[in-house]
C-alpha cells in the first residue's frame, strides 16, 4: 500500500501540517522536529508521487498560491489554510510557493495558481483566465462559470450569528471588519445588514468599525469606540483573530464579557489564546476548504471542466455571549 503524508504525520506523531512544513522547509517546526520527520520519510521510503500528476507539457510541478494581504503570512487563518492546502497537494507531488508580488504572479511559471482570497475588485481570476493559467480560488463571491472555486455560505453564517444574538435580546449590535475588504468580508457585513433588517433593527454605520482584519488593529478599533462613547450590547466580529483583540479591548475599558458586551467571531480557529476558547464564532472547516480547492486545482491542471464547491459552515456558542443585562 502506498505511504501518504497522513501515514508519516502519525507515524511521527505530529499534524500532517507539520510535516508538509518540515519536507517543504517551511519555518514553524523546531530543527528536532524537522529531523524526526525527515528520518521517517527515508525509513519509511515515503516519496511524493510527482508523475501522478506532471503536466503534459512538462511545467514544474510547484503551485502558487498568492497572499491576501501584506500580512497574510502572519495571519492564523491564512497559515491554517495555506497547511490544509499544501499538505493536499504533496501526496500528488505539488510543493507550494508563496506569491508576493503581481509580476511573480503573471510570469506563469507554476503548474497553476490557488488564489486563497479575492478582493471586490480584484482583476486576478480574469488574467489568469485570460493567460490560460490553471487555477482555483477561494471565496468568488458566487458561482462563475468556466471558474473553479470553493465558496464558503457566509451568509448563512452570520444570520446563524445574528438570530443568536437577537433572541438574546440585543437590539444594539456592532460589526467589526476590515479593509481593504475582501467578497467574504462583504457577504459578512451584507448578511448583518440583512439580519437587522428583517428584525426591524436601524442599520448604523457609525457602529461599523474597521479592524483590519488584526488583533491589534481590532483592539485600537474597538478602544477608540469605547473611549468615544459608542454604545453597543454586542459586537460582531468578521474573524477570530479580531475578536480576541476587540475581547481584550473591552476589558481593558472595565466592561465585562458577556455581561456588558457580547461578542462572536467567525472562523472557530484554535488560536493561542485562552478567550478563544471561549469565543462564539462560525466554524469553517478548514482541512476540507484545503483539500477542495487543491482538488479543483488539479482537475483544472487536467483539464477538466471547472465547477464551484459550496460549503457550510456551522455555528458555534460559547460563553462570550449572553443575554442583554437588564
Amino acid at each position: 500500500m502506498k505511504l501518504t503524508i497522513h501515514d508519516i504525520a502519525k507515524a511521527a506523531g505530529v499534524s500532517t501540517g507539520t510535516v508538509s512544513r518540515a519536507l517543504n522547509d517551511r519555518s514553524g517546526v523546531n530543527p528536532e522536529t524537522r529531523q524526526h520527520i525527515l528520518e521517517l520519510v527515508e525509513k519509511l521510503g515515503y516519496r511524493p508521487d510527482v508523475g501522478a500528476r506532471q503536466l503534459a507539457r512538462g511545467t514544474r510541478s510547484v503551485v502558487g498560491i498568492t497572499r491576501f494581504s501584506d500580512n497574510s503570512l502572519r495571519n492564523p487563518y491564512y497559515t491554517l489554510l495555506l497547511d490544509a492546502i499544501q499538505t493536499a497537494l504533496l501526496d500528488s507531488g505539488y510543493t507550494v510557493h508563496i506569491i508576493r508580488n503581481d509580476t511573480e504572479f503573471l510570469e506563469g511559471q507554476f503548474a497553476g495558481v490557488i488564489m486563497p482570497g479575492i478582493h471586490l475588485t480584484d482583476a486576478r481570476p480574469a488574467e489568469l483566465k485570460r493567460l490560460n493559467i490553471p487555477f482555483a480560488a477561494i471565496g468568488l463571491g458566487a458561482p462563475q462559470e468556466q471558474l473553479a472555486s470553493v465558496e464558503l455560505e457566509n451568509r448563512h453564517g452570520m444570520l446563524a450569528v445574528m438570530k443568536h444574538l437577537i433572541g438574546l435580546g440585543h437590539k444594539k449590535i456592532a460589526h467589526l471588519t476590515g479593509t481593504p475588504i475582501g467578497v467574504d468580508a462583504h457577504a459578512r457585513l451584507e448578511a448583518f445588514k440583512e439580519a437587522l433588517s428583517e428584525a426591524g433593527l436601524v442599520f448604523d454605520s457609525q457602529l461599523v468599525f474597521d479592524g483590519r482584519f488584526t488583533e491589534l488593529g481590532a483592539y485600537r478599533a474597538i478602544a477608540n469606540a469605547l473611549k468615544q462613547g459608542k454604545e453597543f450590547t454586542a459586537l460582531v466580529c468578521a474573524s477570530d483573530e479580531m475578536a480576541i483583540g476587540a475581547l481584550q479591548a473591552i476589558e481593558d475599558a472595565g466592561l465585562r464579557v458577556p455581561k456588558d458586551i457580547s461578542v462572536t467571531g467567525f472562523d472557530d480557529l484554535a488560536l493561542e489564546s485562552f478567550q478563544s476558547a471561549l469565543l462564539t464564532s462560525v466554524r469553517q472547516p478548514l482541512e476540507q476548504i484545503g483539500r477542495e480547492v487543491a482538488t479543483l486545482l488539479l482537475e483544472q491542471i487536467e483539464g477538466k471542466k471547472p465547477r464551484c464547491v459550496l460549503i457550510y459552515p456551522e455555528f458555534v456558542a460559547r460563553a462570550s455571549t449572553g443575554r442583554v443585562s437588564k
